[in-house]
């Protein structure tokens, strides 16, 4: 399939349930630790050091994706959720209202309990999660303000993973989204990101979505043109092999912004 017949990350034809159940659902394993699993143990272990802290924290998803919230929610007393897409917005609430048909996190929350010794309290951890998500907002990339007119608190740390690279269509897209998500982050407040290195497409159901290709040294650009001085950084090369999706390794970054742009 060529690039020109790849579909978007807003096409309507992106089913957030059906991406979950594929590279991340509860039967999974390769995929699963690759994609979520050390994402966790690395927030986990982040903000345990007590390095990154705060009482807000702003997370940027992807799909139906919340499961860094359940470590969030350990040391953040407020967590604020963006999502671009409208149907990926409805699928959040959806499970933060517990509704019946909600895409099925459990095995996450059962996992970051697991980190800390406590895997039965897993039901705990997932209402706790949901009361401390106070907003779900609607980050819409296709306006120059893409939070519109919601104002939002600002916010100690700030986690994306996998989005920017998923929504946008070229590099100057990518530093300029980079540069407004920024804009609610305090200054000396911290930039988590977990990025799939060099990463240009994957499947969902039997359609093909794009990915901009980016690789580590564009994204640590990115992030100092916004603003930000980076303190660590660190990848590793991809296990998960399958037609389903082409990266070469998953990247993870923290930096702390040191100014406005």
């Amino acid at each position: 399939m060529s690039s020109t017949e790849q579909k978007h990350y807003h096409d309507e034809e992106f089913d957030p349930c059906h991406l979950f159940d594929t590279y991340v659902g509860a039967d999974k394993t390769v995929s699963k630790k690759e994609l979520v699993e050390d994402p966790l143990k690395f927030l986990y272990k982040l903000f345990s050091s007590g390095s990154v802290k705060g009482e807000t924290l702003i997370h940027l998803s992807v799909g139906s994706h919340v499961s860094e919230n359940f470590v969030a929610a350990d040391f953040f007393k407020n967590i604020i959720l963006l999502e671009s897409s409208d149907c990926c917005v409805e699928t959040i609430k959806k499970w933060i209202r517990n509704e019946p048909g909600a895409v099925d996190h459990s095995h996450f929350a059962e996992f970051v309990c697991s980190l800390k010794g406590q895997s039965t309290e897993w039901k705990k951890q997932e209402e706790k999660t949901r009361r401390a998500i106070k907003q779900v907002v609607k980050w819409d990339i296709t306006k120059e303000n893409p939070l519109g007119t919601v104002v939002l608190p600002q916010a100690d740390c700030l986690i994306t993973l996998y989005h920017l690279e998923l929504v946008s269509k070229d590099h100057d897209m990518y530093t300029n989204l980079l540069k407004k998500l920024l804009s609610p982050l305090k200054i000396g407040g911290h930039l988590v990101m977990v990025a799939a290195i060099n990463f240009s497409c994957f499947m969902v159901g039997q359609h093909k979505f794009s990915a901009l290709k980016c690789n580590e040294e564009f994204i640590q650009k990115a992030m100092t043109e916004a603003g930000c001085r980076i303190l660590s950084s660190e990848t590793h090369k991809r296990k998960f092999i399958s037609p389903l999706t082409n990266y070469e390794s998953i990247g993870y970054f923290v930096s702390r912004k040191d100014r406005a742009v």
